[in-house]
């Protein structure tokens, strides 16, 4: 049935209802994905603003204000005086919130664990908002790479790469990737699938160093076979080109819905400023009665905010899915 925020026992948990004939199934959002990859910072005690001070970077090579190279014998001159300049990116943590009210009759009268599961899946809805925000802001990255008409090439991951390097990102790299973008006829995966059928026609199968030519790339692409193992193994990689490979149903679209703007970043790009309740945790769940009305209200909040740091070191990944 469609969600609704009608109070009652059907509306609430009728499949479950009098008697329970298998395991209860919990349809949950893919979520939590995005809080490994970004700076997590919780707020201090005592506040709900966390600062997230940038830094300046230098241009060591400047005649006036970079490193100087002393003269032979003149090795007391004053070296170049240079700022030491930051900008802080203040991120308010505001609540964001949803609730469930279950009667006791939907209660008890159901031999599913009700409270439970209900408990998980507006966690589950918090940690699915969070990886919403987070990917909105790709958006704003000082990159784009990818097409808008094509489907993700191994090509755009690496002048994503490439400009990530230029602009002196740190690393790890973290892409999160929409999964048709990873998969399927648009997805990374038929670029490797390409690979693997020239690799097999070749006999050259089991061959890890053998240089094969690349969908959409000018050259070749040496050592895919562990990627591709991954692919044809598991169903999925892992990381490629140093890149940890996340898919989530939480990058926007493009224009339309034909189109993906996932994202290929450093952890310095993106902040979050939230509250920790244990852990890292930013998720509180809390449950109060309702007598009168013979129900428990059970709440999900998640005490968060999120903001771009450094748009140089993101890159949008926009490509065509379909």
């Amino acid at each position: 049935m469609a969600q609704n925020n009608v109070v009652s026992d059907v509306g609430v948990s009728a499949g479950g209802l009098g008697i329970a004939i298998a395991s209860a199934i919990v349809q949950l959002n893919k979520a939590a994905v995005t809080p490994a990859c970004i700076t997590m910072t919780p707020a201090p005690a005592g506040t709900n603003t966390v600062k997230f001070p940038i830094y300046t970077k230098h241009d060591v090579t400047n005649a006036d204000h970079g490193v100087k190279n002393m003269a032979s014998g003149a090795e007391e001159t004053d070296a170049n005086l240079t700022n030491i300049e930051t900008t802080a990116v203040s991120v308010e943590v505001l609540r964001n919130a949803i609730r469930a009210e279950i009667t006791d009759l939907a209660a008890h009268g159901n031999a599913d664990a009700l409270m439970a599961n209900a408990g998980r899946q507006l966690g589950n809805d918090i940690a699915k908002e969070f990886d919403i925000n987070v990917c909105a802001l790709f958006d704003g990255f000082a990159t784009s790479k990818g097409s808008s008409t094509e489907g993700l090439r191994f090509l755009d991951l690496m002048d994503a790469l490439a400009s990530l390097e230029a602009n002196d990102a740190p690393r790890p790299y973290h892409a999160v990737l929409h999964p048709q973008q990873v998969f399927g006829s648009f997805g990374l995966s038929n670029e490797l699938s390409s690979i693997a059928s020239t690799q097999s026609n070749a006999g050259a199968s089991n061959a890890g160093n053998v240089v094969l030519p690349v969908n959409g790339a000018s050259g070749a692409f040496v050592g895919a076979q562990p990627a591709i193992d991954q692919f044809m193994g598991a169903g999925f990689v892992t990381q490629l080109a140093g890149i940890n490979i996340y898919t989530s149903t939480s990058v926007p679209d493009g224009s339309d819905a034909t189109e993906k703007k996932g994202g290929i970043f450093a952890s310095t790009a993106i902040g979050c400023g939230y509250i920790d309740f244990g852990g890292g945790n930013f998720v509180q769940m809390t449950s109060e009665r309702e007598e009168k009305s013979a129900k428990t209200v059970m709440v999900a909040n998640g005490y968060y905010a999120v903001s771009e740091l450094v748009d140089l070191h993101g890159v949008e990944i926009h490509t065509e899915i379909s």
